[in-house]
């Protein structure tokens, strides 16, 4: 891909993918479409990366899908901050906290600045790559193509971009979704406004403020949070953020989303205004701001993220109250669920393109939707004034001595429940009489399994460290078969790995992964009935579990451990995880019939060999 600059001005640029926006999504979906092998154009009109601290949180499930990517190392190797939970106080005293707890491999907050994340992801996408002073000032599209015009905001100098498609990563005020007359941003402006600064603390009171939770206040005043980002200078600085003033619905149909920048800027004095009325009993001060600012919550959300051949992703398909930081999570897991997608139906790997892309929407829209809904209630809710915060005390205070409430809350906030909706075409339908993981659901990780073929050392790897790939679009069958130790191995074993490669679904889309009880397993090395042309994929498909009745054994985990019967039919299960870790299918097996329903199922959106 070339650049735009003052000294070299392509007129005509040809690539698989367009991506307007170069802030964090649109640099993450960059990555990911570069590891897949496209080719990529992405322009930004700003003249570099941010130089402010603007999101700072990345929720348990970003991190496991960065994980995935083989990318959750870079973010916690920089500045990162793990963050414990929450401590919340209703007019200066503390009433509860929140603990981030649940299932997930990374149970906390991780604070890191926006300016760092993106950093990370310009350094792996590469620097020559990102058209920076680049403005898209319109396109239009066919059956085979976009066409792009970007304008460089120095020369005006205009290029035209052909794309195979276009990915609007470009904010709530997106040219992609305004060039689009169908597309609406459906929802409302807050006319209130809120100021925000990056400060260290001083203070007698700097030891009541944890460095290892986030902190709300609410008063009568408005509310406050004051949330740990992280060192500078040997410092340790906060995230404040407060209202300016009582919840207000902005009449007119205007978007407003975002950083306020016309009037005057907010000032370190108003900062510690604001903390002076609403931090009582604490005596705190805000010394040495790194950035001070105003900025304006929307709801909206586009009426769909996908028109033919042009997508929505982040800001540009929605936008909401930053209340648990959900919003730039939101934007990573939008590229994390089309990526994988649109790079099948790019390569010709599959065989129902509408089906694939469609689920974009299908599956993102009501999660989106959800997410929305909540933050906009604790928004509401945190801005109570006056005799109802009494109420709102009390109510707080009770919720937060309760386990299962505080952990309801937790897990929504930090994304660890969310699962895909039933409706989606790439997700088999239930069966009542299937007690196995369910379809939609994110693979949980495991115990560590043991990898069967030995070669120069014993391996052993999670179930998301194997399957972690920042590569391939393939699927996961997994084949899970273990069984009490006084039974011989499942019987249809074999049956399975000659059935998958019966099924002539192209490799490229699925792999196979078998798991068996260690003791079932007598040679480490491949079965006798893999085929010679078959051994570079069993040497890395065939694995075992030495327990199956601890409570993260991938037995437990996939709902088989219920089923070891105590008699030789004890049945196996298969397992399809897709590329992004969510569940596409899942059946008890009981005969060789139950295996090919499984590969039938893929070949409804993956393409097989041409015979």
């Amino acid at each position: 891909m070339s650049t735009i600059s003052k000294k070299t001005q392509p007129q005509e640029i040809e690539v698989d993918v367009f991506i307007a926006g170069a802030g964090p999504v649109g640099l993450f979906f960059a990555y990911e479409m570069i590891q897949l092998g496209h080719s990529i154009f992405i322009c930004d009109p700003k003249n570099g990366p941010t130089t402010q601290s603007r999101a700072v949180l990345l929720t348990p499930r970003t991190m496991e899908v960065m994980e995935n990517h083989n990318l959750a190392h870079h973010f916690l190797k920089e500045e990162a901050v793990v963050v414990q939970g929450v401590q919340m106080h209703v007019k200066g005293s503390r009433v509860g906290t929140l603990d981030v707890i649940g299932d997930t491999s990374f149970p906390q907050m991780t604070c890191i600045s926006q300016e760092i994340t993106e950093a990370v992801l310009i350094r792996l996408v590469g620097t020559d790559r990102i058209a920076w002073h680049t403005k898209l000032v319109d396109y239009s599209q066919d059956d085979s193509q976009i066409e792009a015009v970007v304008v460089h905001t120095e020369t005006g100098v205009e290029t035209k971009v052909q794309a195979k498609y276009i990915i609007g990563a470009d904010g709530s005020h997106s040219t992609v979704r305004k060039k689009n007359g169908d597309w609406k941003f459906v929802g409302y402006s807050m006319a209130t406004r809120f100021g925000m600064g990056d400060v260290a603390l001083g203070g007698n009171d700097t030891s009541k403020i944890w460095t290892t939770r986030a902190n709300g206040f609410l008063h009568t005043d408005g509310m406050c949070g004051v949330i740990p980002i992280g060192k500078r200078n040997d410092r340790a600085y906060y995230r404040v953020v407060g209202n300016l003033g009582p919840y207000e619905v902005d009449k007119s149909d205007r978007t407003t989303h975002g950083i306020v920048q016309e009037e005057h800027q907010f000032t370190l004095e108003q900062l510690q205004e604001l903390m002076d009325k609403r931090i009582e009993k604490l005596d705190l001060v805000a010394e040495d701001p790194i950035w001070l600012t105003e900025f304006r919550i929307n709801e909206r959300l586009a009426n769909g993220f996908r028109r033919k051949r042009a997508f929505l992703i982040g800001d540009a398909a929605h936008c909401h109250s930053p209340v648990g930081g959900q919003g730039l999570n939101l934007g990573f897991q939008d590229v994390d669920n089309l990526g994988w997608k649109l790079s099948l139906v790019l390569k010709g790997l599959s065989s129902d393109d509408e089906k694939l892309l469609d689920s974009y929407t299908i599956e993102r829209e009501p999660i989106v939707a959800a997410t929305l809904q909540t933050t906009g209630s604790a928004t509401r809710f945190s801005l109570t004034k006056g005799p109802l915060l009494a109420t709102v005390g009390y109510v707080l205070t009770g919720a937060l001595s309760f386990d299962y409430l505080k952990n309801s809350i937790v897990t929504t906030m930090m994304q660890i429940q969310v699962q895909l909706p039933k409706e989606s075409a790439l997700l088999q339908q239930n069966d009542r009489r299937n007690t196995l993981i369910a379809p939609g659901k994110f693979m949980p990780e495991t115990a560590v399994l043991r990898k069967r073929v030995m070669t120069n050392k014993l391996e052993r790897c999670t179930l998301h460290q194997v399957l972690a790939t920042d590569t391939t679009t393939q699927h996961a069958v997994l084949w899970i078969c273990s069984r009490p130790s006084r039974f011989p191995s499942h019987p249809l074993t074999e049956t399975f790995w000659t059935k998958f490669f019966d099924s002539k679904i192209l490799s490229a889309t699925i792999r196979p992964i078998i798991i068996e009880s260690t003791w079932n397993v007598q040679i480490c090395r491949s079965p006798d009935y893999v085929q010679q042309e078959q051994q570079h994929i069993a040497e890395t498909a065939f694995w075992s579990e030495d327990h199956w009745d601890v409570y993260d054994s991938i037995s437990k985990r996939i709902g088989l451990a219920e089923h070891m019967y105590d008699k030789p039919e004890t049945p196996a299960a298969i397992v399809i995880v897709r590329p992004d870790l969510y569940i596409a299918y899942s059946n008890l097996v009981h005969s060789a019939k139950d295996i090919d329903n499984a590969f039938d199922f893929l070949d409804g959106y993956l393409k097989k060999e041409v015979v």
